[in-house]
Formats: C-alpha cells, structure tokens, sequence
C-alpha cells in the first residue's frame, strides 16, 4: 500500500537522480571541451579553477562514474587529470574499485599521447605518488612501449624521471634496456650504441648527416648547433616529421608556389584552426575551398 511518506521518498529519489545525471553530464561536457587554457571570456586560471572544483566534485561523490569516464572519448587534458586524482587518491577506494580503476587507467594510458603520459609521470613523481600500484602501472606502460630507446632519445627528461621512480633495472652490460641505461644515467660511457637512434645521437654531436636520423624535435637543436639553413634542414627532417610537427612547419617548407604535401583532412579540428588563424586574410581567401 502506497503512503504518503512512501510517496515523498519516491521523490526524493528521483530529485537526487536527476541532480546526480545533471552533475554527470557537466562533468563528461566539461571533460570533452574544457582544456584548462585560456579562452575569448575566460582567462586560463579561471578555466583550471573551474575544472578542477568540477573533477574533485565529482571524485569524491561519484568516484566510480569518474573512473568510467576514462573509457569515454574525452579530451587527453581531462583524461591525464583524472588518472592522476584517481592513483593520488588511491586510498579511498576499495579493492575492488582499484582494481577496475587499475584496467581503466591502463587502457587509457595506451591511447594517450607519450609525452602526456610523461608528462604525467613526472606530476606523481612532485606530488610524491610513489605507492606500489602506481609504480606497477608505470612498469606496465614502459614495458609496453615499442621503441625504448627512441623515447630516450625524444622524450629522454620524461623517461629518465619514470625510469628513477620506478626503479627501472638498466643495469651495465649489452642489450636494450643496458644501453637505453648508459645513455640516461651514464652518458659518454660507450663508445658506440647497437641502437640506431641512440647511435645517430652520438654522432650528430660531430656528424650532419646523422641530424636528419633523429625525432624532429631533437633534430632542430643539433641542426642549430651546425649552423644548418633552416631551409635544408627542413628538407632532410621531412620524411622523420609527424603530422603535428608537417603542419608546424608547412609554412616555412614552401618553395615558389609549391605547397609541401600536408593532408589537412587528418589533422584534430583543434590543431587545424589554429593553423588557419595563423594565415593572413588573404591566404585564407584563396585557400577557402582547401581549408573548408
């Protein structure tokens, strides 16, 4: 039999169901959109202020909904925010959530970029995050990495500070790992690395033809220090260049009225736009049917 009393809990159910799928749905809005930077109304700190009350919100009041939301298609700032609020707060969790956090964490960590997983990696290692799940998952990550020593080489601050925290074994002697070691930690002690990339970084020290073997990035302060003409390092470094870093120069790789073979068509909607903001009035007046 329905009473009153019954009646008014029903309600009560369902007004705090409704505020709790309102909250989640700002959150998983905000999650998408929101990068933390500045935007026309709205200064970067104000962005960041905002999103992080909005991520401890709902941390601390829907912490399994907040780990889900790791498998939806949110940006990769808001992705790194939550992985790290999840492992620094590990220990509000029950076994069992961590262990489904654990898997989430892994599968997102795979599909972000290398840089924001160092990145990131080097946040819990300031905020002193240094329990044993978290050091297991960045094991797990590194070791799924397919090209070690490329990462040394492109991203060798951010491998250097994981392989510390998590007490990667590089010990001395031949092999991967006893190489990626020497470069990171023991500089100058080989003579020569069986390495490729490790190698080409050795001798671009004394050796152009070795600057166009290295990651683009790397690439530019060698070239610098050769005194490389931008245009012909540019040039050399084209086939080694990700789509990011094509579109970065694509500007400065014109030659007459040739344009470099950038397909504009797979770059992120974001990195496009500002790309076209970046040209002038005219440009982007005759390059209307291209750029639309």
């Amino acid at each position: 039999m329905n009473t009153p009393d019954s009646h008014a809990e029903s309600r009560a159910d369902s007004a705090a169901d409704l505020v709790a799928a309102e909250d989640v749905l700002l959150f998983v809005n905000a999650a998408i959109t929101a990068t933390g930077q500045r935007e026309f109304r709205s200064r970067a700190v104000d962005q960041q202020f905002s999103l992080d009350f909005l991520h401890t919100y709902v941390q601390v009041n829907y912490r399994r909904v907040y780990a889900a939301s790791l498998a939806l298609d949110i940006n990769h700032h808001n992705a790194a925010l939550i992985v790290r609020r999840l492992l620094e707060t590990a220990h509000e969790a029950s076994p069992e959530e961590r262990r489904t956090e654990g898997r989430l964490i892994a599968a997102r960590l795979a599909a972000l970029p290398p840089q924001r997983v160092y990145r990131l990696f080097g946040e819990l290692r300031r905020a002193k995050v240094n329990n044993r799940r978290t050091r297991a998952i960045m094991r797990d990550w590194l070791a799924a990495r397919p090209d070690l020593g490329h990462d040394a080489v492109k991203y060798r601050a951010g491998l250097k500070t994981v392989a510390r925290h998590v007490h990667l074994p590089c010990a001395e002697g031949r092999g991967p790992l006893a190489e990626v070691g020497a470069f990171l930690f023991r500089p100058g002690r080989l003579p020569r690395y069986e390495h490729p990339m490790l190698d080409a970084w050795r001798r671009a020290h004394y050796e152009q033809g070795a600057v166009a073997e290295l990651p683009f990035t790397v690439a530019e302060g060698f070239a610098a220090r050769h005194g490389m003409k931008r245009e012909v390092f540019l040039k050399r470094a084209a086939p080694r260049m990700t789509r990011l870093e094509r579109l970065r120069t694509q500007e400065q790789r014109v030659v007459g009225d040739r344009r470099p073979d950038v397909d504009l068509t797979v770059m992120p909607l974001t990195r496009l736009a500002l790309y076209v903001l970046s040209l002038g009035f005219e440009e982007r007046s005759g390059r209307r049917a291209e750029l639309t």
